[in-house]
């Protein structure tokens, strides 16, 4: 129940409470918050996965060698719609986990004192800022059950707003839990969490681009 505390306290006041969480929370309450934001959204995602096939709109309007790729991406990721959620919780505590352990080292490098449980743990939290957005997607998934399609096309783009929105107040609050954990300046804890969330996501764009090659070369053969 103090995690739903937690989190509230994260909306209002988002900085204080990362200093009262890197003082009074436990490495394991910041595991248990990492774990519910990766998991819920994935449960969520398997509720979506229950809808039927629909192909992407808008084919005919594309290039035919486009059209054909979306298309068969699309019957790619529904065939494999059961088991992406799972895939995703192991890749994001992955991720979660890697851009802890290189923003440690980076400001430990640039004179940083704090230690790396103490980071996980605020890593945790400002993972568990995600689940602000957990309403928005189970609305998205009964529309998808429901088949209203404009209905979904629509709120499908307040989803992605939401989700670039949340993504971006996640890596303020990183900066802030490692500018204040390892007591140094704001400018270094910028460039200590800057650098590895960058590369973690060309790393992940890189993952998805492959795997729509993957996808399409399976599809023709």
């Amino acid at each position: 129940m103090f995690l739903l505390a937690d989190l509230v306290e994260l909306v209002r006041r988002p900085f204080a409470a990362l200093r009262t969480i890197d003082q009074r929370r436990s490495l394991a309450a910041g595991l248990v918050a990492l774990g519910l934001s990766i998991t819920l959204p994935a449960a969520v995602a398997e509720l979506a996965a229950l809808a039927p096939f629909r192909p992407p709109p808008n084919l005919g309007s594309l290039p035919s060698l486009t059209a054909q790729g979306a298309d068969i991406y699309a019957r790619w990721v529904y065939g494999h719609r059961f088991l992406l959620p799972i895939y995703g919780i192991v890749i994001s505590f992955v991720l979660w986990v890697a851009a802890a352990g290189v923003i440690h080292l980076i400001a430990r490098t640039l004179g940083g004192r704090g230690d790396f449980a103490g980071l996980a743990k605020l890593v945790g939290y400002a993972a568990l800022v995600g689940l602000v957005a957990l309403p928005v997607a189970l609305v998205d998934a009964l529309l998808k059950h429901q088949g209203a399609s404009r209905a979904e096309a629509a709120f499908g783009q307040l989803v992605g707003l939401m989700a670039i929105a949340i993504f971006l107040w996640q890596n303020v609050l990183l900066v802030v839990a490692a500018r204040d954990h390892y007591a140094i300046s704001t400018e270094r804890a910028v460039a200590a969490v800057v650098g590895p969330v960058g590369v973690l996501i060309v790393l992940a764009l890189a993952l998805i681009i492959l795997g729509i090659i993957f996808a399409i070369m399976a599809q023709q053969t």
